[in-house]
């Protein structure tokens, strides 16, 4: 088998993985709004062989095997946590197996810094021609500050699940790169992690839309104020709210004049409420009389990536799409 129809047979079983594990874990975060950590490690092992396959096929460079071991320890925090060192005294093999995989992974930089990277001519690595070994080893490099930016994104609230930045640290081991698939369009401008992201975020445009239709279907647009409300929620009966995951933007409140009103918020609770606070406001609202409240669900972000999959698969780089569409490809 040849080089490229190995590297062809990489790309559809990756694909196939991607497309398996995120119907899964898009089933798991619509059901329970949680995917729990042994769903991703029994996945990431598929990844990290698929990966050693690559690079084996590709160049089969120690430097870049080691320099892949930092990729993977640095990414294995977030499955396993950051060792310390009252962990490392207690004898931890996993910490101490994350320890020597980071020793490993800094020689690998170390070395590949040394053997590929001209200090005198730094501006010589984007140069560098496809499918040479200091290429392959910049690739793999490349994905450490893609893990950091997800690893920031999480930190900063930018993504709100932790599982949102698992599954998108599990593509960027899984596709590191876009080496192993059959180019679709003229070019590639996005690594595959950020391409898959922006293939789901487009979801997120075609969500008012669909709950504009939702809603004037149901008939729920009766009052001006409705109108200011069916592009981002739902009315839903106050007894299934509880059951539900979603932010109740209905409240009663006690307007100047003493008499108590129902307002509708725009944006939902900075904090979600507990329970009891939740009942609360469903026992105010339904002694007002009303049978059902505006609500918006929590929208997992995985079930709209899940989508996003099999676009990547037909599509391959959206921003190439975006690009083409506007004249400038």
């Amino acid at each position: 088998m040849g080089l490229s129809a190995s590297l062809a047979v990489l790309g559809w079983t990756r694909m196939t993985i991607l497309i398996g594990c995120f119907a899964g874990a898009a089933h798991l975060d619509n059901k329970q709004r949680k995917v729990p950590n042994s769903y991703w490690k029994v996945w990431v092992k598929s990844a990290v062989l698929l990966w050693v396959l690559e690079i084996a096929i590709r160049s089969d460079d120690w430097i870049t095997y080691c320099t892949m071991a930092a990729v993977l320890a640095y990414g294995s925090t977030s499955l396993i946590g950051t060792p310390t060192l009252s962990d490392l005294k207690k004898g931890s093999w996993v910490d101490w197996a994350v320890i020597i995989w980071y020793g490993i992974g800094m020689y690998g930089i170390y070395w590949g810094f040394i053997e590929y990277v001209p200090l005198e001519d730094l501006q010589s690595i984007l140069s560098y021609q496809e499918g040479t070994k200091e290429y392959i080893w910049l690739q793999t490099l490349a994905v450490l500050p893609i893990m950091f930016f997800i690893k920031m994104a999480w930190k900063l609230r930018l993504l709100h699940g932790g599982a949102d930045a698992k599954a998108l640290l599990l593509v960027a081991v899984l596709i590191p790169s876009w080496a192993t698939f059959i180019p679709v369009n003229g070019s590639v401008f996005l690594p595959p992690v950020f391409a898959l992201l922006v293939w789901g975020g487009l979801g997120f445009f075609l969500l008012p839309i669909s709950l504009i239709i939702h809603n004037i279907t149901d008939n729920n647009v009766k009052t001006f104020d409705d109108i200011t409300m069916i592009w981002h929620a739902t009315r839903m009966p106050l007894d299934e709210i509880t059951d539900n995951f979603v932010w109740l933007l209905d409240e009663v409140v006690i307007s100047p004049d003493g008499e108590p009103t129902i307002v509708s918020s725009l944006q939902p609770p900075k904090k979600s409420p507990s329970k009891k606070e939740l009942m609360i406001k469903i026992e105010e609202l339904r002694l007002m009389g009303v049978e059902d409240a505006w609500v918006t669900k929590k929208y997992p972000l995985l079930s709209y990536i899940f989508p996003g999959t099999i676009l990547m698969l037909f599509f391959g780089d959206p921003m190439w799409w975006i690009l083409h569409i506007f004249g400038l490809t």
